[in-house]
């Protein structure tokens, strides 16, 4: 390919604001919010990117654009871009019209592979503006008039590939999540293990009667010791007896069992505990560094977030020990995002829970802590969370509510099967999402790769016969020169003679502010 400045034979360089014109919206006056008769849709962001118009106005003053023109984002989403409208537009836009016969879409295409030099020189801190002098000093590369049809027709059946395929890629997360949540629904309800219990003879009833036995001799112990150190007598745990719950309501294998989560907890003190209540534990008592605490953004989704954490001091965490967890233990969220559920990572071991938390400590002869964790995930489980959540200021689910959750009991050799099943299917979903996410990744780079490419002048061949972008170029600085002679004439027939002070940006497309530099922060729309 012959090049000369970088730049194939046939093209040429030039500011973005030779090309155009251009239109700066404006608030107008008023609106209203049905279509009437003289009434023109009024256009925002929002309209722009695809959603119903949701308001009219007839202000002369406001500035209409048509299919023709390309709508950019000014103020605030800078760069957006778009076309195929019709309509007044509103103070964060501009319209900008190609001149010379270059087609709207070559335009459009032109500017969204500015983007990056919109952003990188836009001003403004809080609300970002694009560069007042943008028209100038944006540089593009500008093929002949020919070669810009041959670009524009080979990007629109690009884009449309692209768009297809995102599309495509969209449905993957929640075909994913409805995967997810069918391996839960089959786990929890047998039917994920009913082949494995036709050759696996494993006992519910046995396994209540071996942990109740395990439970009393621990507790008999504890009295003895009590006795003979001469100790208060230990309280008898509430759960010490596991009770079999009889409900109709729920579709679980013949040999399968309903309990309490306060049942599958163990016996040891603090099982089942809140986190401290009232003043015990407040924003007075963090620290910069000491023991973690553990609160509800900490629990999203089955998972542990192990970051953002606040610290009390060791004396403080020893005050409320009865609030301490250790690996293994369910947190359920209390107060706010209430029934989100995760376990505790080893890492996080003797950290203490704040007040809008719950720990439940289960009893390994019983039940399997991650089994409990699925199930507690499951739409089953999360109907009886929300019935036993109470809504006064904030949605809030008791630890006494809590314990009466009931839940499905198989063996804990099955339990111990199960999550190795789902794991495995979780883990196979996983892999799957992660390619979803590097295939994105590569998505949503592509348009601006296929754009720059198209610019480098590498898309589509060239063509020695097509007219110089040098030639395109003369003839839109005349077609511009006629527009301002004609617009000169329209100015002075109504009287309002030459503008000294600032220029518009449709008179002068170079300049779309004052002479004078303009405090984007204090302008008013």
């Amino acid at each position: 390919m012959e090049m000369k400045n970088n730049l194939p034979k046939g093209w040429v360089e030039c500011s973005i604001g030779e090309i155009l014109t251009a239109k700066k919206g404006k608030k107008p006056a008023s609106t209203i919010d049905e279509p009437r008769e003289g009434y023109v849709p009024y256009i925002l962001i929002d309209e722009m990117e695809g959603k119903q118009i949701r308001t009219y106005t007839n202000d002369p003053k406001v500035s209409i654009i048509d299919e023709t023109e390309v709508l950019l984002v000014w103020d605030g989403s800078i760069g957006k871009c778009g076309s195929g409208l019709k309509g007044a537009i509103g103070s964060t836009l501009v319209g900008l019209k190609a001149l010379g016969g270059i087609q709207t879409k070559f335009l459009e295409y032109t500017i969204r592979q500015q983007n990056n030099f919109i952003k990188e020189t836009s001003t403004g801190t809080g609300l970002q503006h694009i560069n007042k002098d943008f028209f100038e000093i944006c540089k593009i590369p500008l093929p002949p008039l020919a070669e810009q049809h041959r670009i524009v027709a080979k990007l629109d059946a690009l884009f449309e590939k692209i768009e297809s395929n995102k599309q495509r890629l969209e449905k993957i997360p929640k075909l994913l999540k409805r995967f997810r949540q069918s391996v839960l629904a089959a786990a929890v309800s047998g039917k994920l293990t009913e082949e494995w219990r036709v050759v696996n003879k494993n006992s519910v009833d046995d396994l209540i009667k071996k942990v109740n036995i395990i439970r009393e001799e621990k507790y008999k112990a504890e009295l003895e010791t009590a006795k003979k150190l001469k100790l208060r007598k230990p309280k008898r745990p509430s759960n010490l007896v596991i009770e079999v719950i009889l409900n109709g309501d729920f579709s679980i294998p013949d040999e399968w069992r309903l309990i309490t989560l306060e049942s599958s907890a163990s016996i040891e003190h603090y099982a089942m505990s809140s986190g401290p209540f009232g003043s015990a534990l407040g924003t007075k008592d963090y620290k910069e560094t000491g023991v973690k605490v553990i609160r509800g953004q900490n629990i999203q989704n089955g998972t542990f977030i192990e970051n953002n954490f606040v610290f009390i001091s060791e004396v403080k965490a020893n005050e409320l020990k009865r609030s301490s967890v250790k690996e293994g233990d369910l947190i359920v969220v209390a107060v706010g995002s209430s029934g989100q559920v995760a376990l505790v990572p080893k890492s996080m071991t003797g950290s203490i829970m704040s007040q809008n938390c719950n720990k439940m400590t289960f009893d390994e002869f019983l039940i399997e802590s991650k089994y409990v964790l699925m199930y507690l995930q499951n739409s089953m489980a999360i109907s009886q969370l929300k019935d036993k959540t109470t809504d006064t200021a904030r949605p809030f689910l008791s630890l006494t509510n809590l314990k009466s959750v009931i839940i499905p009991l198989a063996s804990i050799e099955e339990q111990k099967e199960i999550v190795r099943r789902v794991e495995q299917l979780f883990a196979f979903a996983d892999k799957i999402e992660a390619r979803y996410t590097k295939a994105k990744a590569m998505l949503d780079k592509l348009p601006q790769s296929i754009l720059a490419k198209a610019f480098r002048g590498e898309l589509v061949a060239q063509d020695p016969n097509d007219e110089p972008a040098s030639v395109l170029l003369e003839r839109i600085k005349a077609e511009k020169e006629k527009l301002a002679a004609e617009k000169k004439l329209i100015r002075q027939a109504q009287g309002k003679g030459k503008k000294t002070k600032e220029y518009s940006i449709e008179e002068k497309s170079v300049k779309i502010a004052a002479e004078k530099k303009i405090n984007y922060k204090n302008k008013k729309k």
